[in-house]
């Protein structure tokens, strides 16, 4: 086998030779002949064939092919056969072990290569080559790749290092020339390895000189300084050098005040920023909230507009503000992303009659509001100054700026739940808008909430019959009086274990101070599960019944009071003996002694969203109707008793309904799928002083939330109710749960 350098350059030389990649890896290299006709496929045969065998051909400079084959090579030398497709052979190769052979030259092979052969070359050998044999660590392949660098583009550009974003991870600034065309990747050259660079990079617009700058992010794990930077586009390759990485700014955040300009570039940052772990996130909002950028509003002649919404959620953008236009010139609103692309937020788009109130004179103007979803692809990060524009019908587009946004995923939630007016909350509003940036606020919200810890108050009861979950919220009003009526009855007090959840740790100390006191008042064991925020009822209960050991789970309101002993071991006796029941609940009667509950059922409203309504509530106590034993669509949540079994079986509570609603009939109904009835239980009857706590909600007393969870309510049950209710159409007596097996009342005794 020869070696010589004319050979290699390939001439008018048609022999196919053999050169050493790196120690392991040995390339054939074959010239194909420009005389030799087309005869379809080369392929390299051996004795003993290779896994892996990659190959490519290249075009040369003068019009001729040049084809490669890479492989791990055997211990002992052997012949290779280039053969034809239709098994003409072409050519033989003494094949030796790889660190026998002669570097391969690639200073020669590119020199006869035409510029498509050489970007293809380089391409290959950093992408498939690299992969297939494992050779990103690899110091003699490295050099292979140096040389070829240095060959393609002898004097490189420089690169510099901005500043440090995080430990052992800096922002990298050069230039680009458009010439290049989209970057489809981007490697780190070094000494002893050759590293892909994630896609984490973003070019901006182009200079006077033509030059478009590209911003990127170099890791600690990247090779050691000096390096070469190679970026592969579309239109070939640029090389750059960065010497050492140095930060010209002494950190990250004197570089963010003068980016006020550049708001592409600080958008990349905050995305980069947040998909750091630990604290990065945390340093993206810090940074925003610090040097925010300056809101812009849109006054133009008789064409208004503004973004007072722009909350940047997992799956999309939600944007909500006012334009008034009564010349018609407004032709829409687009997101500006970090890349300089422009997304159009008409798909998704809800108009609504509006005021706007004037910071200066507080004049009331009639606007038209609006609201917009906006589907991403990837999160936004905790991006709090989405870019927006308006485009108007001329062609021209004006820039749009909200104030910084909220970041935290229950002020977020607030937001949504003021972006449009109840009146203007329509089916099309919740399905394309609402409904998808409520889900991933509650998704957020849910990751953040968890049990902070947990106090026990005298000595937890051994192997309890009944496990009595009671959520508190902000009111601790009735906490004493039914402590009290649970402490006097004696079956609850010999069965039950009590376990509290605080839902709004904000009232630890009090909670902690009047339950320390109740426990030693009535002597009745207590556990007090603390949450970490409020996350609402669902995950309160949830997280409570992950604590409960009774057979029977018990989910009861702070807010309802026993009247009289004796109503737990009723509703718990038919559980425990009926194994089609799958849940019961008691009458439950206001302060005055009319009925708040006899059992639950479904109406649609207007709308035709289904509501859920109580068995004649508003009626006297001893409301005949109300008195009879019998199976019902549903029970309310606010003394809801069931199997633990059962609960878990349905996965407890669904969790992203909005503050606290419809819980408990979508438990229900998840019930009856298993096949299990709903009963009521008259003989049972508790006080129920009706949402003390929620009505301190005022984004819950607002409507938007009710309307929400009512509407998500139904688009999950609908043929569920459908199909139920016409069994109970006579919500008035009651007469039409006869259709079902009734309950039958149980002796306390």
């Amino acid at each position: 086998m020869t070696s010589d350098r004319s050979k290699v350059a390939g001439g008018g030389s048609s022999f196919a030779q053999a050169f050493q990649l790196c120690s392991e890896v040995a390339v054939v290299l074959w010239n194909i002949p420009a005389q030799l006709p087309a005869l379809g496929k080369f392929t390299l045969a051996m004795q003993s064939q290779p896994v892996p065998l990659v190959s490519m051909t290249l075009p040369r400079a003068d019009g001729g092919q040049c084809v490669l084959w890479a492989m791990k090579p055997g211990s002992e030398a052997e012949d290779a056969k280039i053969t034809a497709a239709d098994g003409t052979r072409l050519q033989a190769v003494a094949l030796q072990p790889a660190a026998r052979l002669p570097l391969l030259d690639v200073e020669f092979l590119l020199g006869n290569l035409s510029p498509e052969g050489r970007v293809k070359f380089l391409n290959n050998l950093l992408t498939v080559w690299r992969s297939v044999f494992r050779l990103s660590r690899d110091e003699l392949f490295s050099s292979v790749v140096e040389d070829a660098v240095f060959t393609l583009v002898p004097v490189p550009r420089l690169a510099h290092s901005l500043c440090q974003i995080a430990p052992g991870r800096y922002l990298v600034e050069t230039d680009i020339s458009p010439v290049l065309g989209e970057i489809s990747a981007i490697y780190a050259i070094g000494p002893s390895s050759v590293l892909p660079l994630p896609s984490q990079f973003v070019v901006g617009n182009s200079s006077e000189r033509g030059w478009q700058s590209c911003h990127f992010i170099l890791g600690s794990s990247q090779p050691a300084r000096p390096l070469h930077i190679m970026f592969v586009g579309k239109g070939g390759v640029a090389v750059r050098n960065l010497p050492n990485c140095n930060p010209r700014y002494p950190g990250l955040q004197k570089w963010w005040a003068e980016q006020r300009g550049e708001a592409g570039l600080r958008e990349f940052v905050v995305r980069q920023l947040s998909n750091l772990p630990g604290g990065g996130s945390a340093a993206a909002i810090n940074l925003q909230l610090r040097a925010p950028l300056p809101a812009r509003q849109v006054a133009r002649s008789q064409t208004h507009a503004a973004v007072d919404i722009a909350l940047s959620l997992r799956s999309g953008l939600l944007a909500g503000g006012w334009t008034k236009d009564p010349t018609f010139t407004i032709a829409g609103i687009d997101y500006l992303r970090e890349d300089g692309a422009v997304l159009p937020l008409d798909a998704n788009w809800h108009e609504f009659p509006a005021w706007n109130r004037d910071a200066k004179t507080n004049a009331k103007t009639e606007v038209t509001g609006f609201i917009a979803w906006l589907p991403v692809d990837k999160p936004l990060g905790p991006l709090l100054q989405p870019r927006f524009q308006l485009r108007l019908a001329s062609g021209a587009v004006k820039p749009l700026v909200p104030k910084p946004q909220p970041f935290e995923p229950g002020a977020q939630r607030n937001c949504i739940l003021r972006a449009v007016p109840p009146q203007h909350a329509v089916d099309e509003a919740f399905r394309t808008i609402l409904a998808p940036a409520l889900q991933c606020v509650e998704h957020a919200l849910g990751k953040t909430i968890g049990v902070d810890h947990t106090k026990d108050y005298g000595q937890p009861r051994q192997a309890p019959l009944v496990s009595v979950v009671v959520p508190l919220y902000r009111v601790l009003d009735f906490l004493r009086f039914q402590l009290s009526g649970m402490a006097t009855d004696p079956w609850l007090a010999e069965n039950a274990e009590l376990i509290f959840v605080l839902d709004s740790p904000e009232i630890e100390d009090e909670t902690k101070h009047m339950l320390g006191g109740l426990h030693i008042l009535h002597g009745l064991p207590m556990k007090l599960v603390v949450m970490n925020r409020n996350g609402g009822y669902a995950r309160a209960c949830n997280a409570g019944a992950r604590f409960a050991r009774g057979t029977v789970l018990v989910m009861l309101n702070s807010d309802v009071v026993p009247r009289e002993p004796g109503w737990l071991q009723l509703l718990a006796r038919p559980l425990l003996e009926q194994k089609k029941l799958g849940a019961i609940g008691p009458k439950l009667i206001f302060e005055d002694g009319s009925l708040q509950h006899a059992g639950l059922y479904f109406g649609r409203d207007q709308r035709g969203i289904w509501l859920n309504h109580h068995f004649y509530k508003g009626m006297p106590g001893r409301y005949p109707a109300a008195q009879v034993a019998r199976n019902v669509p549903g029970v309310t949540g606010a003394c809801l008793v069931t199997r633990r079994e059962t609960y878990e079986r349905v996965g407890g509570y669904t969790e992203d309904y909005v503050i606290g609603d419809y819980e408990d009939s979508d438990l229900c109904l998840k019930i009856r799928r298993l096949g299990l009835q709903i009963a009521y239980e008259p003989a049972a009857c508790l006080y129920h002083f009706e949402r003390r706590s929620i009505r301190r909600s005022q984004d819950y007393m607002r409507g938007v939330a009710s309307q929400y969870n009512a509407w998500l309510h139904t688009q999950r049950w609908e043929d569920d109710i459908a199909a139920l209710m016409p069994v109970y159409s006579d919500s008035a007596t009651g007469t039409g749960a006869s259709r079902e097996i009734e309950v039958t009342k149980r002796n306390a005794a």
